[in-house]
């Protein structure tokens, strides 16, 4: 009896060590989540960003008000063209400014989560925004705005394609110039055929 007795508890001992294994291997992915516009509105390379392209918008909008006083004391067609093409300008930079912070940022952002999650050792982080529902314990928003905040990004001006070509820029605008006196020009001479 002692002998059967040892065998059964030898058996589900075993039974019990093999199933022990079989429940390590299937260990749940370690995932996280990530609020992406609270990190970018908290941190300090996204409070950068919004403070330079602030500065930008306010020498652009300088920039237009001149332009629109100079159009409006003079009134003539080639003035309100001049101003025309320098809102078009003022506009692709800004566009152009807009997209470095972003795309500055958007690195900075992909280059802490991955650094977050390897030495978390985390297989997957998630954006919270597409996450239906997540204990507070997977939210890492906090921990990824302290490691943005240790992070340097530097936001400078690109060169727009004006300022690229500087060649290229005043033949067009000779151009539309000339086309816009000849214009002025047609009307003046058919008033004094009159």
């Amino acid at each position: 009896m002692k002998k059967l007795t040892l065998s059964v508890v030898l058996l589900l001992s075993a039974v019990l060590m093999l199933g022990g294994c079989n429940g390590a291997e299937k260990a749940a992915p370690k995932v996280a989540v990530v609020d992406a516009g609270k990190v970018f509105q908290e941190s300090a390379p996204g409070k950068a960003g919004v403070a330079y392209l602030e500065k930008i918008s306010a020498a652009a909008q300088e920039e237009f008000r001149t332009l629109q006083a100079e159009a409006e004391k003079d009134k003539s067609q080639e003035s309100m063209l001049k101003m025309q093409r320098a809102l078009g300008e003022i506009q692709q930079r800004m566009n152009a400014e807009q997209q470095m912070v972003i795309g500055k940022l958007n690195d900075a952002f992909k280059k802490t989560l991955d650094t977050y999650r390897d030495e978390k050792k985390l297989e997957v982080i998630l954006p919270a925004e597409q996450v239906i529902s997540f204990g507070q314990a997977s939210d890492i928003t906090k921990d990824i705005i302290a490691a943005m905040d240790k992070v340097t990004v530097t936001y400078e001006a690109e060169k727009a394609p004006a300022e690229a070509a500087p060649e290229a820029a005043p033949a067009e605008v000779k151009a539309e110039e000339k086309a816009a006196e000849k214009a002025a020009e047609k009307p003046a001479a058919e008033t004094k055929k009159d």
